[in-house]
């Protein structure tokens, strides 16, 4: 997510880390660099014109603080002011009615009916509100069909539209969240092309009977420049409330993100970090613009960590491991709550200097997919072979790789890897562990990357 900007501003300030002091010269060279990375990145010339002139106004003339780099005081007025044009603090919700309806509208391919399930699965297991669906679009083949299996499959309410008129629909699925008591009504509205002007006029009418308190415009990142465009075109139908910008992993520039709520004053309210339901994050400036510059997002990490891990079947593992009844079923449990946390990188990618740990694992030809293989492997062995690994002799080890669709050396290897695990579980029932793991680390404290 916003490699590339990230890359870029973190390559920047390097030259500037190990300065005494810097000249009007050298920022000067740096604010001219980050402009560059700020336009090749997508963001709008007059988003890039006043965050560079804010930040020069700022810096020059800015009294050093003891014991803080100049670099370092630099990176904090840039972070400042990017913290500024995204938006100075996380935009909650509007909760009014009962049903509060929130309108979801976009262009098509944007993502919309997804983003519509991610809200609804977001504001029923994080905000304890119940929730019903409603699609309005009539246009698109199988949207009806894509949000009703959404729905069922989350459980989440799905309000059939049994008529071929948006307005019967939307005044049918009002009264049947009623009937429900639904806290929240979503309502999915048709894919638009900004100069359709017969679906524009439509979005208005659903509108215009819906009275939402929330009108949301799914936003793709990878749209560039044209986004703000057809954010005007949205706002002048239907007054927007904000924004749900999707692909934001994918895209690497994150232009939008840095346009969209400089240039319209909406905030952003929640973003998707990718394609499973769960994948759906509220927008929080400060943490974005942290990331921006390399510093990473622990707090966002924590959050995530404790959603998506489960803590009793953790504190089992634990338990089972310090006892040393380790398994190769507990080692697939490991496997697949790292799967939940995104996979290596997707961890990696919310911790400072992010860039040069994903440099270090290019460097090591660390393959993403290794966690797969490993998970297929185990799922190709029995519950005894799980158990008993000892089983595992050269005629099992050629039917597991076969099973997997692996070779007999990458079964090997992960035995290895669980006998090194399991032994490393008893050494640290040993007394004296914690001093040896130090000496082991060069040390009293974890190793750092500067």
């Amino acid at each position: 997510m916003l490699e590339n900007i990230t890359n870029k501003i973190t390559g920047i300030f390097q030259s500037l880390s190990n300065k005494g002091a810097i000249t009007e010269k050298d920022l000067d060279t740096t604010l001219r660099e980050v402009r560059v990375a700020l336009l090749e990145a997508d963001v709008s010339l007059n988003v890039s014109k006043d965050l560079i002139k804010n930040i020069q106004e700022k810096a020059i003339g800015q009294k050093v603080i003891e014991n803080v780099q100049p670099g370092q005081q630099v990176v904090k007025i840039v972070s400042d002011e990017l913290i500024e044009i995204l938006g100075t603090q996380s935009s909650e919700l509007n909760f009014k009615n009962k049903p509060t309806v929130f309108l979801m509208c976009g262009l098509q391919g944007a993502g919309k009916t997804t983003s519509v399930a991610k809200l609804a699965n977001y504001c029923q297991k994080s905000l304890n509100k119940t929730v019903s669906l409603v699609s309005t679009d009539l246009r698109r083949p199988a949207a009806i069909e894509q949000l009703r299996i959404l729905a069922k499959s989350n459980n989440i309410q799905f309000i059939e539209p049994k008529s071929i008129s948006v307005e019967e629909i939307v005044k049918n699925a009002i009264n049947q969240s009623q009937k429900l008591l639904s806290d929240i009504l979503i309502i999915d509205t048709s894919g638009r092309i900004s100069t359709d002007e017969e679906l524009l006029l439509e979005l208005k009418t659903i509108y215009q009977i819906a009275e939402p308190q929330e009108n949301l415009l799914v936003l793709d990142s990878m749209m560039g420049q044209q986004a703000l465009s057809v954010v005007e075109a949205f706002n002048n139908t239907a007054p927007l409330s904000g924004f749900i910008l999707t692909r934001l992993d994918a895209d690497p520039r994150g232009g939008v993100a840095l346009s969209a709520k400089y240039q319209t004053g909406l905030p952003i309210r929640f973003f998707g970090s990718g394609e499973n339901i769960e994948d759906f994050e509220v927008f929080h400036p400060d943490r974005i613009a942290s990331r921006i510059l390399g510093m990473g997002d622990v707090v966002s990490f924590v959050e995530k960590a404790q959603k998506d891990f489960d803590e009793k079947e953790m504190e089992n593992l634990q338990s089972q491991m310090m006892s040393g009844k380790f398994s190769i079923n507990d080692l697939l449990k490991q496997f697949l709550q790292m799967k939940k946390m995104g996979g290596m990188s997707g961890m990696m990618s919310y911790m400072p200097g992010v860039s040069k740990i994903k440099n270090m694992m290019e460097n090591n030809d660390f393959d993403e997919k290794i966690i797969d293989h490993q998970i297929a492997i185990i799922r190709s062995m029995t519950k005894e072979e799980r158990t008993e690994p000892d089983l595992l002799k050269a005629s099992r080890k050629r039917r597991i790789a076969t099973g997997s669709g692996r070779q007999v050396h990458e079964v090997n290897r992960l035995l290895k890897q669980f006998e090194q695990t399991k032994k490393l579980m008893k050494q640290a029932q040993k007394p004296g562990f914690a001093n040896k793991l130090k000496g082991l680390l060069g040390g009293n404290q974890m190793p750092t990357i500067e």
